[in-house]
């Protein structure tokens, strides 16, 4: 199917091949290894990349019946290469499309988790909608590019394992068009509130058959209508049952991007893997679908792994040994040891750090004994934990700082002394606030209307990346070097120290000063400094600073929020001079 060697004889009927489990495909690359259903012209596989030992998703694209090849395939696959423009959270990345003379196959990464059929075998409607938003924002995003999802199957989505619903077998037919997306996100939603789903499936979904079966069709009332979800799902919102039927009916919501404004309204702003919301509305996924309703075996993106290698099968790079010895000198200068005793007031010196360092010690074993035997006794202290830690802390700098010898007044060493500088304690005044990144760098300028939050002086407002599969970096396996905040300060003025406050820990980021608000490359930057997140905050020091209008936080390194989904949400941004 999609990969034969030739086309049949003119007006000979085309027969797509039969795929089979442990079938090989594209020249032996891939393995096949379950069927996850399709629909006329498109079989949806789940398939082992045997190159690169990973799982991922193969959609064949052949021609439809009564079609002679190409026929309708190649537009399938043309609008489906074409997504590759579109980076978002509900969208299976699409790694290659192999081309032959009847058809092609699309390969995409493999989404971990369930198929939509078995997320909803027991739906949770309190938790729908937010699954919905990374669905919506793909839709959105797409059709800001002029281009469609093509989201006409329950087969083609699948539940990741912290709740999102995602389009994981793209292949746009020739028939999909904006309003089929915006009635596509109605369906969807729908089945997730209810177990069903409303409507017809599409045209020949009865020539495969998916794994995991499929939902029930939704019941309809007399003008073949689906029944509202409140009537036959059990506990469903009643707002989020609105905007379900309002996005199937077409008659209040025309645009993905309205219903992702909605779904907005609905759960306080974009839901990524990573999402740290309390609320029952805007929760983790993960509790949306709990990981032990999916299956325990080892994680199916790269199955096989071999210890000491990286995900793509390359060996890790070893970097070479260093050969220089302690005190290397060169020959004709060879080290030599020197006899000469410290002089008397050095020694003194010593002793007396040694002195000190031993009081303390002492201190602290003693008050750390007297907190031990009496927990172990079972005393009535009922001072918390942490107040007892505390106190032997206070009590053990209180010896060192008694301990430390007085500085002995050295009129030479004291005009010698450089006067400290100041911390930086000026704010730095910001006009605007918008996300960047270099032009062609793949994807989009993630989340710019949320820009501004980093520096709202509120920490409970935050800007975020989209959650991506791979880190950032220069690897193959990357699909971006970094991305950006590009500040617009208010005329030019020195920043010698920024702080950003995250709570994804392992986050790396650059200052850089830029001379437009609009720079083509990192080329045209310059680095000031770097800084990493470390317990909710990361600080980077400029010590050489320069006049600029435009700064850019410049993220390297994205946190890691599962086993394959890293992002960075910053909460907010300070710039002193």
């Amino acid at each position: 199917m999609g990969d034969g060697n030739g086309a049949p004889a003119q007006g000979t009927p085309w027969t797509p091949p039969r795929l089979t489990v442990g079938g090989l495909v594209s020249g032996g690359r891939y393995e096949l290894l379950e069927p996850h259903g399709g629909v006329a012209g498109q079989a949806f596989w789940r398939a082992r990349d045997k190159r690169l030992g990973r799982e991922v998703a193969l959609t064949f694209v052949d021609p439809l019946p009564g079609e002679q090849p190409p026929g309708s395939a190649t537009g399938v696959l043309d609008r489906t290469v074409a997504l590759t423009r579109v980076y978002a959270d509900g969208l299976a990345r699409v790694l290659d499309v192999i081309r032959g003379r009847a058809g092609g196959i699309v390969v995409s990464e493999w989404v971990p988790g369930r198929s939509l059929a078995a997320a909803v075998g027991d739906p949770d409607p309190d938790s729908a909608v937010a699954a919905m938003w990374g669905l919506a924002d793909a839709a959105a995003r797409a059709a800001d590019h002029g281009l469609i999802l093509g989201l006409d199957s329950p087969d083609r989505i699948r539940v990741t394992e912290d709740g999102r619903a995602l389009l994981a077998f793209p292949g746009v037919g020739g028939d999909a068009d904006t309003r089929s997306d915006v009635r596509g996100l109605g369906v969807v939603l729908y089945t997730l509130l209810t177990g069903k789903w409303p409507g017809p499936l599409p045209e020949g979904s009865d020539l495969h058959e998916p794994l995991d079966g499929r939902p029930e069709g939704a019941p309809v009332d007399d003008d073949e209508v689906p029944l509202d979800p409140t009537v036959i799902g059990t506990g469903v919102p009643p707002d989020s049952a609105v905007l379900a039927m309002r996005s199937l009916d077409g008659t209040s919501v025309s645009s993905a991007a309205t219903v992702r404004a909605m779904i907005d309204e609905r759960v306080g702003g974009p839901v990524h893997a990573s999402s740290r919301s309390g609320s029952s509305t805007a929760r983790s996924s993960t509790a949306q679908f709990p990981a032990a309703q999916f299956s325990t075996a080892p994680s199916p993106a790269h199955p096989g792994s071999t210890p000491g290698l990286h995900r793509d099968g390359r060996e890790p790079v070893t970097p070479p040994a260093s050969h220089t010895e302690p005190h290397a000198a060169s020959s004709d200068q060879p080290y030599t040891r020197t006899d000469e005793q410290p002089d008397e007031q050095t020694l003194r010196r010593r002793w007396q750090i040694m002195a000190g360092t031993s009081a303390a010690a002492v201190v602290v074993i003693a008050l750390l004994s007297a907190w031990l035997l009496g927990a172990l006794a079972g005393g009535g202290d009922e001072t918390p934990l942490s107040q007892q830690l505390d106190a032997i802390e206070r009590a053990a700098q209180a010896s060192r700082s008694a301990a430390s010898p007085e500085p002995e007044a050295d009129s030479t060493e004291a005009a010698e002394t450089e006067p400290t500088r100041e911390a930086p304690s000026t704010p730095v005044t910001v006009s605007d606030v918008t996300s960047w990144q270099p032009t062609g760098s793949p994807g989009v300028a993630e989340n710019s209307s949320s820009a501004p939050d980093v520096v709202d002086g509120d920490r409970s407002t935050s800007w975020s990346t989209d959650t991506y599969r791979n880190q950032f970096g220069d690897s193959g396996a990357a699909y971006k070097p970094g991305v950006g905040l590009m500040f617009s300060l208010d005329g030019e003025q020195e920043a010698r120290q920024v702080v950003v406050y995250s709570d994804d820990d392992g986050v790396e980021f650059e200052v850089r000063a830029a001379d437009s608000a609009s720079p083509d490359s990192l080329d045209d930057t310059t680095l000031l400094g770097e800084g990493a997140i470390r317990d909710g905050s990361g600080t980077a020091t400029i010590d050489d600073p320069e006049d600029s209008r435009y700064l850019i936080v410049w993220i390297t390194r994205l946190g890691a929020s599962g086993p394959e989904a890293y992002d960075a949400s910053i909460t907010e941004v300070e710039l002193t001079r």
